[in-house]
């Protein structure tokens, strides 16, 4: 083995030094990160806790004007009458015709290709429907498209709109 002279183990002190104090500094810097990163959770959750305990929950209270007694409520026959038949107390068939049944959709548009799809707006809801032939949408079936036209099925009932 060869024989560390003196400047070889003042060199070694050295070296273990300076790794002694790089480590203490990097200590350092990771303890102060600990303490900011604690400092900012301890302000977010007091500033959680103050929202939460001070925040004003008041539900406002509905003022609706009961009847006082059992016998002002009257029911409204005319409305029940007009759809229920009172001798059997099956729901009357209301006739409607073509043009109040799809009143409330628009045929948008038509596109073609392997399976036609139609474009139709329902103003009712506010919505734009996408239908391929044979699907349904509230009481209607579609039941063909063309190039201009889309036949629906109302309860057996064909019913057309065109662009």
């Amino acid at each position: 083995m060869a024989a560390v002279t003196p400047e070889g183990k003042l060199l070694e002190l050295i070296k273990k030094s300076q790794g002694k104090l790089r480590l203490r500094k990097q200590l350092k810097i990771f303890t102060k990160i600990n303490i900011i990163l604690i400092g900012i959770i301890v302000v977010i959750l007091a500033l959680f806790l103050i929202d939460m305990f001070t925040f004003d929950y008041n539900i406002p209270e509905l003022n609706v004007d009961l009847p006082d007694k059992r016998s002002d409520i009257v029911p409204i026959m005319d409305d029940f009458e007009e759809d229920v038949d009172m001798d059997i107390g099956k729901k009357k068939d209301v006739i409607v015709s073509e043009e109040e049944l799809v009143k409330d959709l628009t045929l948008l548009g038509i596109i073609t290709g392997d399976s036609n799809q139609a474009i139709i707006e329902d103003k009712e809801t506010n919505k734009t429907i996408f239908l391929y032939k044979g699907d349904s949408f509230k009481e209607f079936t579609v039941y063909d498209i063309g190039e201009s036209c889309i036949v629906l099925d109302y309860k057996g009932k064909k019913i057309e709109l065109n662009l």
